[in-house]
């Protein structure tokens, strides 16, 4: 009787877990649109590249085999009920096949690339980690394996690549390249792109919507303007409008032409709904380029009150436009206060409207990045907010060299959730090249998802075991804590409780050095000689270019400072290096990734550091010419140990990435050097 009672038993029972091989089938669900199909398609390519054979994708759902349903909503009736809200999804094991269900398209697409992830090891910044997938004959399941993805803490998650001097050229060296951003921030699950709507083909019929755009869409990501593009606008392209789609000359561009003015913006509300893009209307009034409206609007105020209310009038003429146009009471719209923007408001002079679909949108203080006055004095009554974070800044900021990091990045969020009483609800940051800092980039998407749970010494030493192995995961998260508080801060934190407030990015390196030559080449010594830089404006927002406090290092002098910090941040930054040389040749996975996103940036800015400690020594010796000499060569030669270690870090598909750097401009920078030195020789 037990016998046979045992046998029955084993006979019914459900099997542990069940196996993916080459023989699997993608079922994609007819009625799923575009951006998961594209998605479905990027699937199918980590599917070949991990199991050895493409697999098909199918419309019909097989009876029988090895199947992974893509489905969203109801689109599939499987074990378990659809999953329900903003973006969540769901992967679960069915019956011997695999269900990926989002609660909405982006779920969906969430839910393929979590599977990617999950059971194929295809981690999200794959493709800038120069990673290859490890070859599996097959890939077991759980029979029970089931994980959900509640919706995400904070709604609204983008990326504002700008200032793209080094991706612009790589982008467009093929489509491959082109498209890789738009599908890394969909595997780290973000859902909004900030940038124009238009190209010069915008203009023509049949009047599509700018590659950018377009792309961002077709991947299923919503669009927004950023803070000089209204509607996604921009004024170069004032006259192609005029003479291309009304086939007349352009009017003179000017504040009292509301009318002309409305006719434009007008246009590009109308070519976003025309292509079907999902946008978030930026609406403001700000120059051509990153300037205030009255640099480049002729005949404009003078006074700051002024200024505020022709910013408030065309406000108002843009929110009732796109009310108008949308044929909607409450538009989805946001008004980014950046720069003279910021200073408006935390004065007084700026109001702004109360809509109650309007995100009010900080942004980090210029140049180093930490919550501003207008944040930190603005009594909020529940409005939607934002905040907008720079990872990168073409003048003054980190470009070659990742220097925020996840905890200056974590911090700044938590302030201003806190002021603004848990009513975050759209983020954005700035890193227009992307490379040098998908670590931040990454941690910011993972903070905006889980903003309760986050915790960046968690998230950097998970990070670390995904690309670089269980074995060195904990030393290499230390190692980047350590590599991030080698920064030399140069001023004293004078907002409480904010650390590593200011920083001396990599472009003050070049900028500082440049200063230092100036005087140099006149035969002129001033113990300050950052003072007088032409970026130091007021009334730009760009008070603080260098911001080196003489006190605030206990010394004397700007030159003193320049010194005694780039002397400390050379001595962290050489045991920085030593242990990453250490690391190295025993990793095992992520090699490439970790020399070129750690070790290498690490040698880049100690290099940098000499070079500046070297450049002012020389600086100091206006008497003995013989030591200005040995100090200079000593300068040249770190600055091209620098260089090198650029020249390092392109390889594979990132071959030649930075032949297009001209912003730090190392060689120029060598050149002059070298022009002086010879003109000592001569002497």
């Amino acid at each position: 009787m037990l016998l046979i009672m045992s046998m029955l038993l084993s006979c019914t029972a459900q099997p542990d877990s069940f196996e993916i091989n080459k023989d699997v089938k993608i079922y994609l669900h007819p009625d799923e649109l575009g951006p998961v199909q594209q998605a479905a398609k990027d699937l199918q390519r980590d599917l070949t590249a991990v199991l050895g054979e493409q697999p098909e994708i199918v419309c019909q759902l097989p009876d029988t085999g090895e199947v992974i349903i893509i489905a969203s909503g109801d689109n599939f009736h499987g074990e378990k009920p659809s999953v329900e809200g903003w973006e969540a999804h769901q992967i679960y094991a069915d019956n011997g096949r695999i269900v990926l269900n989002g609660a909405d398209m982006r779920g969906t697409i969430y839910a393929i690339y979590s599977f990617s992830e999950e059971f194929l090891g295809i981690n999200p910044l794959w493709f800038w980690a120069s990673e290859t997938p490890e070859k599996k004959e097959r890939i077991e399941v759980d029979a029970d394996f089931h994980k959900v993805f509640s919706s995400p803490a904070i709604k609204y998650r983008a990326w504002f690549p700008n200032d793209r001097d080094l991706i612009i050229p790589w982008q467009f060296r093929s489509e491959e390249n082109y498209e890789a951003f738009f599908e890394t921030m969909l595997r780290l699950k973000l859902n909004t792109l900030e940038g124009g709507i238009a190209d010069y083909k915008s203009f023509e019929p049949p009047y599509p919507a700018g590659k950018e755009a377009s792309t961002a869409s077709k991947r299923g990501l919503m669009v927004t303007g950023h803070h000089m593009l209204v509607f996604g606008s921009g004024y170069n392209n004032w006259n192609r409008y005029w003479e291309k789609v009304r086939q007349q000359p352009a009017p003179q561009i000017s504040i009292y032409d509301k009318k002309s003015l409305s006719e434009f913006w007008g246009f590009h509300i109308d070519l976003a709904q025309k292509n079907n893009l999902d946008p978030i209307w930026l609406v403001g009034f700000r120059g051509n380029r990153d300037i205030p409206f009255w640099e480049f609007f002729p005949n404009s105020p003078k006074d700051d009150p002024s200024r505020a209310k022709v910013i408030e009038e065309m406000v108002q003429i843009q929110i009732d436009l796109l009310k108008e146009k949308t044929k909607k009471k409450n538009p989805l719209m946001r008004l980014t206060l950046y720069n003279e923007m910021s200073r408006l408001v935390a004065n007084g002079d700026f109001h702004i409207p109360e809509e109650d679909s309007l995100i009010h949108n900080f942004v980090a203080a210029r140049r180093d990045h930490f919550p501003n006055k207008d944040l930190l004095t603005y009594s909020f009554n529940n409005e939607l907010v934002g905040y907008y974070m720079n990872l990168q800044f073409n003048s003054s900021g980190s470009h070659l060299a990742q220097a925020e990091g996840p905890y200056k990045m974590e911090q700044n969020y938590r302030m201003v959730d806190s002021i603004c009483n848990g009513n975050l609800i759209f983020s954005v940051v700035n890193a227009g090249n992307i490379r040098e800092h998908v670590l931040t980039l990454s941690a910011n998407a993972e903070m905006m998802w889980n903003f309760g749970d986050y915790n960046s010494d968690a998230f950097l030493k998970e990070f670390s075991c995904n690309y670089f192995g269980n074995q060195f995961g904990e030393e290499i998260a230390a190692l980047y804590k350590d590599f991030f508080n080698s920064y030399w801060q140069q001023k004293k934190v004078d907002l409480p409780g904010f650390k590593r407030q200011y920083l001396f990015h990599d472009l003050r390196y070049a900028r500082a050095a440049e200063m230092i030559l100036k005087d140099m080449e006149a035969g002129k010594y001033r113990p300050n000689v950052l003072h007088g830089h032409k970026l130091d404006n007021p009334d730009k927002g760009s008070v603080g270019y260098f911001r080196v406090e003489p006190a605030d290092n206990g010394v004397e002098n700007q030159v003193e400072a320049m010194l005694k910090g780039t002397s400390a941040s050379i001595e962290k930054l050489e045991q920085v290096t030593q242990k990453a040389d250490e690391i190295y040749p025993e990793l095992e996975s992520g090699k490439q990734f970790f020399s070129d996103n750690l070790r290498g940036q690490a040698y880049l800015m100690l290099y940098l550091n000499r070079m500046l400690f070297n450049l002012n020594e020389a600086y100091k010796e206006t008497s003995d010419m013989q030591k200005r000499r040995q100090f200079l060569q000593e300068s040249i030669r770190d600055l091209q140990m620098a260089h090198q270690q650029l020249k390092n870090a392109e390889n594979g598909k990132f071959t030649g990435w930075y032949a297009p750097e001209r912003v730090f401009g190392m060689k120029k920078l060598e050149n002059r050097m070298q022009k002086y030195l010879e003109r000592l020789d001569r002497k």
